[in-house]
């Protein structure tokens, strides 16, 4: 580095400083120093975390399990020169990895021209790639409840309609912009596609959209217009994209789809106070917002944000109770049971239980059975009843196979092979019978495999490292922690972060071994501060 690049970097050092102290995120000091300095993307980003080329490059390398990687100081330098001469644009790969070292959206390491000009699976690669939620001064603002003074009794339940829209911002009207011109040729399409886009969440909506023909776009852009009545066949499109809400969970985890969520709910409360239903329509569209305000609260339950969480499952609750729904009761009630043992709360999570259990008495679905007696077994076990705890687990194993009248929110439990699931093995830790805990997390990562779940496979990494830290078994468990730290740093659950932290402070009497400093170091790398909980 030049004597007048190194003046440069500590002018921006200081800056940085001084916006951090401020509380200002990284995204927003990169674009304070933009207005300074006529420089890529990639620069800006360096600039505002005050880093030299040699301490990103070493952080980089740092990040590749395998040690392969290979970024040297002149290749970064040509990233940061890119699109103008001499130098090279980036790969997707080397944009997530210093993505995660920045603690920001790949997409925001792209200028929007360079951007198009990738192909269409790199460019989803980037929109996935966020890790925002590791800098400590990003904060996600969630809309609270607001509750109408004027609803029937019976309705109760329903959040009010705003009356400002809740629109996406203008960074997000270009970036959604520039990815339908990307992919989409039909320019009638293509503008349907943009203001239902924009109506329901911004730009991971894109993901459900795509999927809806153009009959399925056109009546739901009517539904957002309050153009004409609602029928059997819009209901049966917000049926599908609340099903397809689901899987988009699965790929971009909760960060990105909360506000989907969260404006396809609003969307179905504002249907259900406008129009005038037939009983069996009304009904299905009530067990509609019943499933999004479900979704919602565990979106938010991953988010570890628990008040907002409960909101949402009591307004989940009121509108299955309507709608007469035993099985999505059940299933509400063992979410609320299951974030009640996470906080260690195990008497209202045994509360939860009993009432989950009973509604689930009134299901044919059988693994629906299974998973009330998973998180009942968990509450027992945070009580110290092992013996009770254990039985149940075993009778819950025994019932738990998946059949045609188990509902369709259920496909995770079969697909991840997380029968017993996370209460399983926070279950067996409890009980601090590692042996049991590590072979049924085991052959519950031996069922995942190659596939997309990869919350669930860290969150049983973790319940496999805590039963070897009981075990006393250090070396193995500090590298089993380290595989769930590179799952938990590029997803946005930050239950798996606690988790994680949680089970790190579990190896602090052993904190001087290498093993664990090995361990720390890639914590650090990875922006995941070291807990000693």
């Amino acid at each position: 580095m030049t004597g007048e690049g190194y003046r440069v970097l500590l002018a921006a050092r200081r800056r940085s400083d001084v916006l951090r102290a401020k509380g200002f995120t990284y995204d927003q000091i990169a674009e304070v120093h933009a207005l300074d300095h006529d420089v890529s993307p990639l620069r800006l980003y360096r600039f505002a975390h005050g880093r030299t080329v040699a301490d990103v490059v070493n952080a980089f390398n740092d990040l590749d399990p395998a040690g392969t990687a290979t970024l040297r100081e002149a290749r970064l330098y040509d990233y940061e020169i890119h699109p103008r001469p001499g130098g090279r644009r980036p790969p997707v790969r080397a944009l997530t990895t210093l993505a995660r070292i920045y603690q920001t959206h790949a997409r925001s390491l792209v200028a929007p021209a360079e951007f198009s000009t990738y192909i269409s699976m790199d460019r989803q690669a980037l929109d996935l790639a966020d890790y925002r939620h590791l800098d400590r001064k990003f904060i996600r603002v969630s809309s609270g409840k607001i509750v109408c003074a004027n609803m029937e009794s019976k309705a109760a339940w329903l959040p009010g309609v705003p009356d400002v829209s809740l629109g996406v911002q203008a960074e997000q009207c270009a970036d959604l912009l520039s990815a339908l011109g990307a992919e989409e040729g039909d320019v009638k399409r293509r503008d349907l596609l943009l203001e239902l886009a924009l109506s329901l969440g911004g730009l991971p909506a894109l993901a459900l959209l795509r999927h809806l023909s153009s009959a399925e776009t056109a009546r739901m852009t009517a539904i957002t217009r309050a153009e004409g009545r609602l029928d059997e066949s819009a209901v049966a499109v917000l049926e599908k994209l609340t099903a397809q809400c689901r899987r988009l969970d699965d790929d971009l985890g909760p960060r990105g789809v909360v506000p989907v969520v969260d404006a396809k709910r609003r969307l179905a409360a504002r249907l259900l106070h406008r129009e005038s239903l037939s009983p069996a329509l009304r009904e299905r569209l009530v067990s509609v917002y019943a499933e999004l305000s479900q979704l919602s609260g565990y979106l938010h339950y991953d988010l570890a944000e628990y008040e907002l969480a409960t909101l949402r499952f009591k307004d989940a609750l009121e509108a299955a109770l309507e709608s007469g729904n035993a099985t999505l009761l059940a299933y509400i009630h063992h979410w609320l049971s299951d974030m009640a043992s996470f906080r260690g709360e195990s008497t209202k999570a045994l509360d939860h239980a009993y009432a989950a259990q009973g509604w689930a008495k009134r299901s044919p679905s059988r693994l629906l059975r299974a998973r009330t007696q998973f998180v009942e077994a968990w509450a027992l076990a945070l009580e110290g009843e092992q013996t009770a705890s254990l039985r149940l687990l075993e009778t819950a194993r025994s019932v738990a196979k998946p059949t045609d009248a188990d509902p369709s929110y259920l496909y995770w439990v079969a697909e991840s092979s997380a029968l017993g699931g996370t209460a399983a093995g926070f279950c067996l830790n409890a009980l601090r019978l590692p042996d049991a805990a590590i072979s049924t997390v085991n052959a519950q990562l031996n069922g995942i495999g190659g596939s997309g779940y990869s919350r669930t496979r860290a969150f049983a990494l973790i319940q496999y490292a805590t039963a070897l830290v009981q075990k006393k078994e250090i070396p193995q468990a500090a590298a089993v922690l380290t595989e769930a730290a590179q799952i938990s740093a590029s997803h946005s659950s930050a239950r798996l972060l606690h988790s994680l932290r949680i089970s790190r402070g579990h190896l602090q009497p052993w904190a001087g071994y290498t093993y664990v400093n090995t361990l720390d170091r890639k914590l650090a790398a990875l922006g995941i501060g070291v807990g000693t909980q």
